[in-house]
Order: C-alpha cells, then structure tokens, then sequence
C-alpha cells in the first residue's frame, strides 16, 4: 500500500529507518529495500534505492547505541 499524496525526504529520519535487504541488482551494482513510516499518515512505506557510491567513513563497525540523555 502507498499514501495518496506526495512523500518528501524533509520529515523522514535514519532513526526511523529499517533496513530490510541489501542484494545484488541485476545491471551488477548494489541495491537497498528500506522501511520508514509515513510522516503524514504513519503508513508504514517499503522503499529501495540503488547505491550510486561507496566510499571509506570514520565510524567504526559495529555502531554502537549511544545511551540516551534522558536514561538516567
């Protein structure tokens, strides 16, 4: 099921954000199958995106959770 209005990426967060494949596309590059809710009607959204680059990052594998401020 999809919304039947406009989704744009301005309320749309990587916290909110599953990942649920990576695979192989057919044309040899790398795809990505996500899951975010809707920020207007809370629909949950399956969506996939090719990979246009990969490059080196700082952060370190695996990430680790940060604790939250408010877990006092």
């Amino acid at each position: 099921m999809s919304c039947e209005h406009p989704v744009t990426a301005e309320y749309l967060y990587p916290s909110d954000t599953v990942v649920l494949d990576l695979y192989d596309q057919s044309d040899g590059g790398i795809g990505i199958r996500f899951a975010v809710p809707c920020p207007d009607c809370d629909t949950t959204l399956e969506m996939e995106a090719p990979v246009d680059s990969i490059g080196k990052t700082e952060l370190e594998i695996p990430i680790e959770d940060e604790t939250d401020q408010y877990d006092d």
